[in-house]
């Protein structure tokens, strides 16, 4: 019992050196993430999540440094908007949280960090689907040229065609 004590007293005083804390409890991020998930669109964004995990029921942020952390996030994405950049709201929180150990602080271990090499990250991913679209538009648009060259060569031969028959016809 007396080591039972001891790990508590130790859980005690590393708990009061955490300096933001969130809401859930046990739960999870995954889970809260689950629960609080818009119907329509079947996701929550992560910086609204970070919001609703870090205030209580009265809207009250749990801490000053909380606060602040959300109010960094909303700022980066509007200065990554302003300046036309792309960005994944897990690169947002690995600037702002940090990363930790394989994950991105705040999104819970299933969220791999941007520099992970234990997994494919969602952030590369992303990136690689939309390198994949911007080759497919790229694609698209050599394929309507080709088409509209074929169209002129078809009517160029069409036009020899002609221009032989007539003379052809006067020899």
């Amino acid at each position: 019992m007396n080591r039972v004590l001891r790990r508590s007293a130790i859980n005690k005083e590393n708990r009061a050196k955490l300096k933001i804390v969130h809401t859930l409890g046990v739960r999870s991020f995954q889970r809260a993430r689950a629960l609080l998930k818009n119907s329509k669109s079947d996701e929550i964004s992560a910086v609204l999540l970070y919001k609703k995990t870090h205030t209580n029921k009265d809207g009250m942020w749990t801490s000053e440094d909380a606060r602040e952390n959300f109010e960094k996030m909303e700022a980066l994405q509007l200065q990554y908007e302003s300046e036309g950049k792309s960005y994944t709201e897990v690169e947002i929180f690995a600037e702002v949280l940090g990363m930790k150990a394989g994950y991105v602080r705040g999104l819970g271990r299933s969220v791999r960090s941007v520099g992970s090499s234990s997994s494919v990250s969602s952030v590369d991913l992303s990136r690689k689907l939309e390198e994949a679209r911007l080759q497919i538009e790229e694609m698209r648009a050599r394929q309507l040229e080709y088409e509209a060259l074929l169209v002129k060569w078809l009517d160029m031969e069409e036009t020899m065609r002609e221009h032989l028959q007539m003379m052809e016809e006067q020899q």
